[in-house]
């Protein structure tokens, strides 16, 4: 057996829909199938069939293509597992869980941490660390085109969800005879196209031969006890012919005597209704595990290399790896693999100067009147902490500080404010009450006011002040 590997580079956005629907909403896989690559050497089909090497590379199921994962560097990503769990109000770098390994999964500890599963994102895995992939999507409203009017349809408006131009994918092709690898490769090598609107702006990509690195099987961490991770997606038939989500034990390439714990495999399923361009129509649907799914399987052997099960194996389907090194796990069930958090090294918009934009010069205002209010807010809870102990057990004290409230908001210069509140507590009936302690308090949160905040400063101290003392009446 022989293995081709490539790598792949979007050269314009590309759309894979999750679902061959036209209506309601639908979004674009993250990856590209294996099926896409095998449409690219079925169009020389024709060129294939004369040297007699079609039937073999479309029919036989002795040639494999891979699905195409996001990766970087000189390793292939995978789906992150789905029995990796971590604490809800966490994030998977700061605590994580192997499901199958922990044995106080009951317990009141681990109710309250209240776990949840990992589901999305591609991650490469190298020495028991996992670094996310950065996968980014663009959306884009078109219309129908009317060639006879020579203007856009009425009421024909599409949404296309697209994987951004610049992602490198990292696929295989696997070959039981070496004779195909040559056609193989040059049919795929070169500047291709794949997905939906391939005659407009999307679909581009660049396919080059790339020797990566993959993630390999180890030895079980406990005795009889394997698991079995999903790198591609996988279908299986039961023995009526009809799709299953509880495959045998020897569907996953394992021996006929081993036994599926489903108590600690987690499976997560799909199901879509591929489309027929030869015949226009949709063929059966396909109801499958989804990739990351992972199978617990006690059984006294398993095979030391990753391989293909199932079904639709030609088209990417089917590939598993057996007791891959990130599933390993600590006794109490915390994950041996470290999930690191990439910091974004592009340039925020918080970073780039503020000038130039009426938008930008906007938001730069109201951050600035923001963070004014904050401070004030912060002043004021202060200043009535630490002083509305003097305005305790004496009636009629929130009238005073509406009033002074209300010299706040009515004087029309700021600079004007401080000198009308310091005129009406020295004097009039009231003024005996604002003598010592109280006036100065006063006085000095006023003086700690500037001008552009003196009034907004006053009437938010005023108002608090006032709850406090009809309170402090009341009772």
């Amino acid at each position: 057996m022989k293995t081709l590997k490539f790598k792949c580079t979007l050269l314009s956005d590309v759309i894979l829909n999750q679902k061959a629907a036209t209506e309601g909403p639908n979004k674009t896989l993250d990856f590209i199938p294996g099926s896409c690559f095998l449409g690219i050497v079925a169009s020389q089909y024709e060129k294939l069939d004369k040297d007699s090497k079609a039937m073999e590379i479309f029919h036989s199921g002795k040639v494999r293509f891979g699905d195409a994962h996001p990766s970087s560097g000189n390793v292939r990503g995978l789906k992150i597992p789905a029995s990796m769990f971590y604490p809800k109000l966490n994030k998977p770098s700061e605590e994580l869980y192997i499901h199958h390994a922990m044995s106080n999964l009951d317990g009141e500890e681990m109710k309250k941490k209240q776990l949840k599963q990992c589901r999305d994102g591609f991650y490469t895995f190298v020495n028991n660390e996992a670094i996310k992939i950065k996968t980014e999507t663009n959306f884009a409203i078109k219309s129908a085109y009317d060639r006879e009017k020579r203007h856009s349809k009425d009421e024909q408006m599409y949404g296309y969800e697209s994987l951004q131009k610049g992602l490198t994918l990292y696929f295989e092709v696997e070959l039981d005879n070496e004779i195909l690898a040559k056609e193989v490769k040059n049919a795929l090598v070169g500047e291709k196209r794949v997905g939906r609107s391939r005659t407009a702006q999307y679909g581009l990509i660049k396919i080059e031969e790339f020797d990566y690195e993959e993630v390999k099987s180890c030895k079980p961490t406990k005795e009889m006890e394997t698991t079995v991770y999903a790198d591609g997606r996988l279908i299986f038939l039961d023995e009526y012919g009809l799709p299953t989500f509880q495959p045998l034990a020897e569907q996953l390439g394992l021996p006929k005597d081993a036994i599926i714990q489903w108590d600690k495999s987690q499976i997560r399923t799909f199901q879509y209704a591929p489309w027929n361009n030869k015949r226009q129509c949709f063929d059966t649907d396909r109801c499958g595990i989804e990739k990351g799914s992972v199978f617990v399987v006690k059984t006294s052997s398993c095979p030391e290399k990753s391989q293909y099960v199932g079904f639709y194996k030609n088209e990417g389907f089917g590939k598993v790896i057996y007791n891959p090194e990130f599933l390993n796990a600590e006794k109490d069930g915390k994950a041996k693999c470290i999930i690191k958090e990439i910091k974004d090294d592009s340039s925020p918009i918080d970073k780039k100067p503020l000038n130039g934009s009426p938008m930008l010069e906007y938001i730069k205002k109201q951050q600035t009147l923001e963070d004014k209010e904050n401070s004030i807010y912060k002043a004021v809870n202060v200043w009535v902490k630490k002083n509305e102990e003097f305005f305790q057990g004496k009636e009629k004290f929130a009238s005073q500080w509406g009033a002074i409230r209300g010299i706040a908001m009515a004087t029309k210069e700021d600079n004007q404010i401080q000198k009308n509140v310091e005129t009406y507590i020295s004097h009039g009936v009231k003024s005996e009450d604002w003598d010592g302690i109280r006036r100065n308090r006063l006085i000095e949160f006023m003086n700690n006011c500037n001008d552009d905040n003196i009034r907004t400063g006053l009437v938010n101290l005023a108002a608090e002040m006032a709850k406090k003392c009809r309170k402090e009446d009341k009772q």
